[in-house]
């Protein structure tokens, strides 16, 4: 049995808390509930909750003990989302507490959870006036703690109050205190950069401070401001050129480097004191972060010229050295210092290939990533098979990085390779082989082998654009090298008959299905390839359905002309032509429907023509649809030509395609080549010097691995020829686990067969495909293939005499200005800047980089003589006020009249003339008052 007088548990905890002995719970013990109770989300939400409220009524006590341990719970589970502002004002008061501990959680939590908040700002102000006065050897700390809490919650008003408070402690007597002052005053300047202007002299007088670590903290506080707003402190290169020479700390002298960077990009003049200097400090040292942030000041200071070979030469051999490090960090940077060198000058890259083939290689993909930008640099006519057969095998092979443990055991480990990576290969082989308008392109069969396999690997690859970019390369192929259209235009139809490539890589139909009607031409039978469009089209975007009607048109336009005796199959497949196009009448797309609509009343009416004309072959497909498309041969033209074209040209819609005299000489015509049969469509316009290739049978196109006959050496041995001997036997090797490799007829291992294209679903012996038909080529080109095969037996042992390529046409207009053609020039974006576009940016903008501390000086003149004027002007009215006074009070004429006195009787009419004279003069001053108001009025 208690007795009454016994003290309660309460009691007891407040005798006790005195002494250190707390009964609630700290910060360790909600750490270990949050990880005992983390087996489900809902049952640490509950957790949360009960700590949460705890923390509420503890916040609330009386005991600062017990208020702080609260507020530093709270500002653990800050950092779990819950939000702490509703205890600001707790926060105040711990922040008040004269122990240095509680006084420390105070700032804590203040730099947590105050976030611009002007009412405590406001509250706190004195606050850190009264902290940052140093009073004893006691306050060091606590004004150290008052530092780094204000850096935090800067505003512009809390900087304006406090900055003066802030210059004072410069002056201390203690290097912790001025060092602390010189970094909190960096988050003043930025918020507040009136500061910096006013007190310039004042802050920048601590670079000659006794202390070096005052000096390294203001040389690292100017080093930061300097990237924000470099100009103010161009002054200072003279006093910091003297501190690099002098100093020999290395921390100081990548600071200085750092800083001379920034400064050297808006001052030029810097170079010729600053190069040289720098060099001999290459020289001297062996430090790694020395060497590679002078070699940095150099590049990214914009110190090194194009012509600049010697300085250059030296940077390459420490980045070089760094590149061979064991250290990933340091051949990470050195990649990036690499790009920049070669940015400004390729040729200064171009004798590193062996390094850069090394580091596309590297087990770190991060590297690779920077590596492979350096690319361009180094590609030539000799090297580029090499390169591209490279970067192709990492996409198949197996890589894996060999890790030594702790105990001295070597253990492989696989490199995943990211799809990002991926990506970019695809990107940077398709930029690398297009430079210069293919100059380092050496065999373009070869080349067009290299864009079936990017096909085949971007297949399963979530890129769109690389589809856009690879039938981009085989459209330009086709126009730009005439004697290679035979196999690219086979290329196009292997890719176009591709299983799935309408919907795993749609994009790239557009570029293949355009070059297929622009060179129908080449092809001897288009029916059976109409029939493998017709049923593909269906399931194409409306990007290519719209270009996929026209070259429907242009393909069928060329086959039935060269077969017009072939009745039965023209009007077979112009009745689906019509089909197909009638159901895109109703199509979503605007531009799909109105092609539709125009292409299929043409051929409707073409069919009603074939239907009535049983006899001969009607004009409409002979002459009138022809004439759309082959008036004139496309040549490649300079980006920037179509704009240059008159605007406002008037079409006269009723005037008829032909008068009836030139209907007539069509018709005669027409009749003479009938009799000579000869096929008008062959015209010499499309009879090209090029090599005749015979297609592959149905087994071999479906295998990918061969040609027929004389054609079998195309498309084989795509990575073949290196000048590097020693790569043969690797290259043999993945002739056999490569599955994107093109390889010879008996490689009967390839995992990536291209489906038959013979197999379209259609059981009908009319609408099969023959893939030999689809892969004919015209007859005209058949003639040369004995004369071809005759020359490759010759030359086989010799190398290949680069082939012509088209360059782009300079169409001068006149009456165009340059300024037009500048405007329709396109920047070319280069494969390393692709994949960038969505990168996030997390730098804040401050006020210190709009500042401008030159004008500032001119504005605050301005403001003077504006206050100048002001006072003027206000001094002025005072004046004409204190006339204005004065006239009223002369208007306002106040007259006493005194007693009169007893005089004698002879001062009397003196006295009268007196009084008279005064009445008439007090006349017209009041007569005034009236009208002076009235003026006043108006």
């Amino acid at each position: 049995m208690t007795s009454l007088y016994a003290p309660s548990a309460e009691d007891v905890m407040q005798r006790l808390r005195p002494y250190g002995f707390f009964f609630e719970k700290s910060l360790k013990d909600l750490i270990r509930g949050i990880r005992s109770h983390n087996d489900t989300p809902e049952q640490l939400e509950m957790f949360l909750e009960a700590q949460l409220s705890e923390c509420r009524k503890e916040a609330n006590s009386s005991n600062m003990e017990l208020k702080t341990n609260a507020i530093l719970k709270l500002t653990y589970l800050e950092m779990y989302g819950y939000d702490m502002s509703w205890c600001n004002f707790h926060i105040l008061e711990v922040m008040s507490s004269n122990k240095l501990q509680q006084k420390r959680v105070g700032y804590l939590a203040a730099s947590q959870s105050f976030h611009k908040d002007a009412d405590v700002l406001m509250l706190a102000t004195n606050l850190l006036k009264k902290d940052l006065k140093y009073a004893n050897s006691n306050d060091v700390f606590k004004v150290g703690i008052a530092l780094s809490g204000l850096s935090t919650i800067v505003t512009p008003e809390l900087a304006k109050d406090i900055v003066d408070d802030l210059f004072l402690m410069l002056n201390s007597s203690r290097p912790y205190i001025r060092k602390k002052t010189v970094t909190a005053l960096y988050k003043v300047f930025l918020e507040y950069p009136e500061a910096l202007q006013s007190n310039f002299d004042n802050f920048t007088s601590k670079l000659e401070d006794p202390d070096k670590s005052v000096v390294s903290a203001t040389i690292s506080v100017i080093c930061e401001l300097s990237k924000k707003n470099p100009a103010p402190f161009i002054r200072l290169s003279p006093l910091l050129y003297e501190i690099l020479i002098d100093i020999d700390d290395n921390w100081i002298i990548i600071r200085l480097l750092k800083l001379f960077t920034n400064l050297s990009k808006i001052e030029p003049k810097l170079k010729g004191r600053l190069l040289p200097k720098i060099i001999e400090l290459m020289d001297s040292t062996n430090a790694a972060s020395v060497l590679y942030e002078a070699v940095n000041c150099i590049i990214s200071g914009n110190m090194l010229d194009e012509t600049d070979y010697d300085v250059a030469v030296q940077c390459l051999e420490i980045l070089h050295n760094f590149c061979n490090s064991q250290d990933s960090n340091l051949r990470y940077i050195s990649c990036v210092l690499f790009y920049k060198i070669g940015k400004i000058n390729t040729n200064f890259i171009s004798q590193y290939d062996e390094l850069i083939m090394k580091l596309i290689s590297d087990v770190d993909i991060s590297i690779r990533l920077k590596a492979i930008e350096l690319l361009r640099g180094i590609v030539s006519e000799d090297n580029l098979r090499l390169i591209v057969s490279t970067l192709v095998k990492q996409f198949v092979g197996d890589e894996v990085a060999i890790v030594e443990t702790s105990r001295g055991v070597s253990k492989e480990i696989p490199i995943v390779i990211p799809e990002t990576y991926k990506i970019k290969i695809v990107d940077v082989i398709l930029y690398i082989c297009a430079m210069d308008n293919y100059a380092n392109v050496d065999d373009f069969e070869w080349y067009n082998a290299v864009l079936y396999d990017l096909t085949i690997v971007s297949l399963d690859l979530n890129e769109n654009k690389l589809g856009t970019k690879i039938g981009e390369q085989l459209r330009n192929l086709m126009i730009r090298v005439p004697d290679i259209r035979n196999i690219t235009i086979v290329n196009i139809i292997k890719i176009t008959s591709l299983e799935s490539v309408e919907i795993k890589l749609p994009s790239i139909l557009e570029g293949c299905l355009w070059s297929l009607g622009e060179y129908s031409t080449y092809l001897e039978n288009g029916d059976a390839l109409l029939r493998l469009l017709l049923k593909k089209a269906p399931h194409m975007q409306y990007t290519t359905q719209s270009t996929t009607i026209i070259a429907l048109v242009k393909l069928f336009i060329t086959w039935c002309n060269r077969n017009q005796d072939q009745a039965v199959q023209i009007k077979a497949i112009l009745e689906k032509l019509v089909n197909f196009l009638s159901g895109l009448n109703y199509s979503k797309s605007f531009e799909v429907q109105e092609i539709s609509l125009q292409m299929y009343e043409i051929l409707k009416l073409s069919l009603e023509a074939l239907e009535e004309q049983a006899d001969g072959f009607p004009l409409l497909l002979s002459e009138v649809i022809p004439s759309f498309f082959n008036s004139y041969e496309l040549t490649p033209i300079s980006l920037g030509t179509q704009r240059q074209l008159p605007k406002g040209i008037d079409f006269d819609i009723d005037l008829p395609f032909l008068t009836n005299e030139q209907l007539d000489e069509v018709l005669k015509g027409q009749e003479s080549l009938a009799e000579e049969d000869t096929d008008i469509y062959d015209s010499d316009r499309f009879s090209l010097a090029s090599v005749e290739h015979n297609f592959i049978s149905n087994a071999d196109y479906s295998d990918g691995s061969s040609d027929s006959d004389g054609g079998k050496e195309h498309f084989d041995d795509t990575y073949k020829d290196f000048i590097d001997e020693s790569c043969e036997v690797e290259h043999k090797k993945e002739m056999l686990s490569n599955p994107f490799y093109l390889g010879n007829i008996n490689d009967t291992n390839n995992n990536n067969k291209v489906k038959d294209i013979l197999d379209i679903g259609d059981d009908t012996k009319e609408d099969s495909i023959n893939s030999a038909d689809i892969m004919k080529l015209s007859k005209d080109h058949a003639e040369l293939k004995s004369q071809v095969e005759a020359k490759k037996k010759k030359n086989k042992m010799k190398k290949k005499t680069k082939m012509k390529v088209l360059s782009d046409q300079v169409i001068v207009i006149p009456g165009v200005t340059d300024s037009v053609k500048l405007n329709g020039r396109k920047k070319h974006v280069s494969p390393s800047n692709s994949l960038l576009s969505n990168k996030i940016n997390l730098k804040k903008h401050t006020k210190l980089e709009d500042y401008n501390f030159d004008n500032s000086k001119n504005d605050n003149d301005e403001e003077i003589q504006e206050l100048e004027k002001l006072r003027s002007k206000f001094q002025n009215q005072n004046l004409d006020n204190v006339k204005m006074d004065d006239n009223n009070n002369e208007e306002e004429v106040i007259v006493i009249k005194k007693k009169k006195k007893k005089k004698s009787k002879k001062d009397v009419p003196s006295k009268k003339s007196k009084k008279d004279h005064k009445s008439t003069e007090t006349t017209p001053e009041v007569s005034a008052e009236p009208l002076i108001d009235n003026a006043k009025s108006e």
